[in-house]
């Protein structure tokens, strides 16, 4: 996250990924669910997350599962085994173009499970880094 000081009552901040950005905004949700003993699962088709974004947000590192690089039309299958397995308190995923079928998919899957699902519209932060 970098911030930058223009005038005393200015203050721009951006975020270097839209999970850092969850993290920022979410973070006593993301702390309750913490407590749970049970996978934090982390899914995006970037790169790794920085592991100091998590101890920022006081989340255990070591509950937490990171699978990135993955590819759109997987997610939404790794997204369902997932909730379907109940090993995780909450599931945070990258998404784009979430469709119709995939949003009801998704809905029936979480309405099954005992798991958060936190869904980034991923396309509609890309387009708001353009504008920086």
């Amino acid at each position: 996250m970098f911030i930058e000081h223009s005038t005393p009552q200015l203050i721009a901040v951006d975020f270097e990924s839209p999970f850092q950005q969850l993290l920022q905004q979410q973070q006593s949700l993301l702390k309750s669910l913490n407590k749970a003993k049970k996978w934090q699962l982390w899914l995006s088709d970037r790169p790794m997350l920085k592991r100091s974004w998590f101890n920022t947000a006081g989340l255990d590192k070591q509950k937490v599962i990171q699978l990135a690089n993955l590819k759109n039309e997987n997610l939404i299958a790794t997204i369902e085994k997932a909730l379907q397995s109940k090993t995780c308190s909450y599931i945070a995923a990258c998404i784009h173009n979430l469709n119709e079928q995939d949003k009801q998919r998704l809905q029936k899957a979480v309405s099954e499970s005992d798991t958060c699902l936190l869904l980034v519209n991923d396309q509609q932060y890309q387009q708001q880094i353009q504008y920086h």
